[in-house]
């Protein structure tokens, strides 16, 4: 027998979707009674509660998109998008910086590995003046997305050095600890120093060493800024245990930052190979795709794979548009620069990039 939650999610999700097909065309006064008359039918939908959030906020009712935002979370509140609104408007809007920050907390106890709760940790560390625990935060995104803008430029300058080449250059390049897509370390990695406080220092090398030995002793060398003897260590890792897709992603990491184009696409690829639904490898390849090689069709493959899966990851819809303005598809772009202005409408780097569009369709 359905409960009331499945009976909602099944009765009203056609119906909602016919709403938001009327809901585009209309004026957002319009669309905002078209979502209210629906929540009286479905009061507990919580998607319609983030959206006319947007609408609300879109239209300058702070209180009320406020009121929303909570209700989607509260009634959905393992739903990861709902989180970020709400996190982003505690932060962003009111200015909130300690629920703010619980709640980006939050989203890191679930999963220690996502970028954007990282870089908004690091915002606000650096706005209340914690600007150790911003470079934490940065650096940890580094360590996941070498390629991420948002945190090269925090690093660039929370970190500047006095021979006027940045200490961001001597920040290893990570170690990824995803152990298995199901189960995630459960130990956020970001409440720590360094990854010293996260596995003990690696005893003196016995003849035959394990695996996890081998791991942790890398995990010390790239702590240590030594990333040949990481790789070096990693080599023999991978040719114990060829299917290791983490050893790979690491490997492929290391070797991007060495500048070895050609073997980090190698391990980038198996660690593709072997672990298809891991996003962050996934992403991982399609980076050093783009950037590396210029091979743009091939990254955009593999992104609007992963935006298929997961239509509200705004990173990933960065990369799309990015590459779209690349190849000169202005409405292809336009479009995801609008889905994120639709998630994060307060989102500066799209506001701007899709104004640059329209004033060049306008010439």
């Amino acid at each position: 027998m359905f409960n009331s939650q499945n009976l909602i999610l099944i009765e009203g999700a056609a119906t909602y979707e016919r709403i938001l097909a009327d809901v585009r065309e209309v004026e957002v006064d319009e669309g905002l009674k078209y979502l209210k008359d629906f929540l009286k039918i479905y009061p507990d939908f919580a998607k319609a509660h983030n959206d006319l959030a947007v609408m609300y906020y879109q239209t300058g009712n702070t209180l009320k998109a406020l009121a929303h935002y909570e209700k989607a979370h509260k009634l959905d509140p393992g739903n990861i998008t709902y989180r970020k609104n709400l996190a982003d408007f505690y932060f962003v809007e009111l200015e909130w910086t300690g629920e703010a920050i619980h709640t980006y907390l939050d989203i890191l106890k679930d999963n220690p590995f996502d970028i954007e709760a990282l870089n908004a940790l690091g915002t606000i560390s650096l706005q209340i003046g914690r600007k150790e625990q911003a470079r934490q935060y940065f650096s940890r995104t580094l360590q996941l997305d070498s390629n991420n803008h948002d945190a090269r430029q925090a690093l660039q300058q929370l970190l500047p050095s006095p021979t006027g080449t940045s200490e961001l250059q001597q920040i290893p390049q990570a170690l990824s600890q995803v152990c298995r897509t199901e189960q995630p370390v459960q130990t956020p990695p970001v409440t720590t120093p360094s990854f010293q406080n996260l596995f003990q220092v690696a005893q003196p090398a016995e003849p035959t060493r394990s695996p996890d030995e081998l791991y942790r002793e890398a995990i010390t060398f790239v702590d240590a800024d030594k990333p040949n003897d990481a790789i070096q260590l990693l080599e023999t890792l991978v040719a114990q245990a060829p299917d290791n897709a983490v050893v790979h992603n690491d490997l492929g990491v290391l070797y991007q930052k060495r500048g070895d184009l050609r073997k980090s696409r190698h391990h980038h690829e198996m660690a593709a190979k072997l672990q298809p639904a891991n996003t962050i490898f996934q992403k991982n390849l399609a980076d050093l795709l783009c950037s590396g090689f210029g091979s743009l069709e091939e990254a955009l493959t593999i992104y609007v794979k992963l935006f298929a899966e997961n239509r509200y990851d705004v990173e990933l819809l960065k990369a799309i548009a990015h590459i779209c303005l690349e190849v000169e598809k202005l409405d292809d772009a336009r479009f995801f620069l609008e889905q994120i202005l639709t998630i994060k409408p307060w989102d500066q780097d799209a506001a701007e990039a899709l104004r640059a569009i329209k004033s060049a369709v306008t010439q």
